[in-house]
Formats: structure tokens, sequence, C-alpha cells
């Protein structure tokens, strides 16, 4: 599966997600394996799985980091494919 930057995500049901210290851990309780997102990676779960789209996630992420609009694109897709594989997102289709 994968998802467009127009497109809105969820987390899973599956997924337990806690915050710990400013980052993150997900649990998959299907797989029952764990998944850790440093901080950097823990905001954009955060925002992506709030953010009416994932377009409107990046655009506040460009706002808060210092890193070049095509990078953050390129990360942001890279880190949503996988967690779309891993099942821990789903894509909520407009």
């Amino acid at each position: 599966m994968t998802a467009t930057f127009d497109d809105r995500v969820v987390a899973s049901s599956r997924v337990l997600y806690k915050d710990v210290a400013g980052e993150a851990v997900l649990l998959d309780l299907a797989t029952e394996t764990y998944f850790g997102l440093n901080a950097a990676g823990a905001r954009c779960w955060q925002l992506l799985t709030t953010a009416p789209s994932v377009r409107d996630a990046f655009e506040v992420l460009v706002e808060e980091y210092d890193v070049a609009p095509d990078e953050l694109r390129r990360d942001l897709q890279t880190l949503l494919d996988e967690l779309l594989e891993r099942g821990l997102l789903d894509v909520a289709h407009a």
C-alpha cells in the first residue's frame, strides 16, 4: 500500500503508541513487534496521524525543522512507506 501527499493517514487500530522521553515506541498488537522512532520520527508520527493530509503534516514539518523541502519530502515519504508496509498506518482515502 502506498500513500500520496494528498492522502490522509491514520494509526492502525492494532497499534499502540507511547511517547518515551521525546521518542516513540509503536507496538503492533497483531505481531507483538516494536518499532522505535527517534524524536523527529515521533514528531512525524504525531503530525501524520492528526493532520488532514500528509501534505499538511509536511508543511508543518518544513516550518519546524531546518531542512531542505526536497530532502524532507524524500525522508517523509520513506518513513510513510515503511510505516504503511509494516501495517502501522492505514490510508484513509477521501
